[in-house]
């Protein structure tokens, strides 16, 4: 267990290494293509970023904090399609469903812009870290229940909890 950890573990420090190292000093545009470089979904992590007006000026501190909100905006997102969804419910099997999934999403998105953006300021980057990979967990409990109507919303939740794990951990 301990090997194939490191071996997940030790190409993402030397990236990281690499990224933070190489963007020391830049800022806004190509700090972005250099950080987004670095996730699995570099077009839509640059997206993300580049919506929000501080990117322009941001260092990978603040490109971190930009990623830890927009996953708090995208949690919410999804809890308010499930909420929807919970609306329209045929039955109450469909309802219970499509509540715990709107449970998991909000409670997630509040514990972000709570908890995790505390300890972020705090500089406790793993906390935020660990606080944002809680949308995975809700994710595949979500996606257990095979709500159809959520995959897109699921899909999308998850490059947001990839493209921001990879950018916190930059910060590790």
């Amino acid at each position: 267990m301990a090997i194939k950890l490191l071996a997940v573990s030790l190409p993402l420090l030397v990236l990281s290494i690499a990224v933070i190292s190489t963007a020391a000093d830049e800022k806004g545009q190509p700090l972005i293509t250099k950080v987004c470089g670095a996730t699995e979904f570099p077009d839509f992590c640059t997206s993300a970023l580049k919506s929000d007006p501080r990117s322009s000026s941001a260092d990978v501190k603040g490109l971190s904090r930009i990623a830890l909100e927009f996953s708090a905006t995208k949690a919410k997102e999804a809890a308010g399609v499930a909420s929807k969804l919970m609306q329209n419910s045929s039955g109450y099997v469909d309802w219970s469903k499509r509540t715990t999934c709107f449970d998991g999403y909000n409670s997630t998105a509040d514990r972000i812009k709570g908890e995790g953006l505390k300890y972020f300021e705090e500089g406790n980057y793993k906390k935020a870290y660990q606080i944002v990979n809680l949308l995975t967990d809700d994710i595949k409990y979500c996606t257990s229940f095979g709500v159809p109507q959520l995959v897109e919303t699921n899909t999308m939740l998850s490059k947001v909890i990839s493209v921001v794990k990879t950018i916190l951990h930059l910060l590790l």
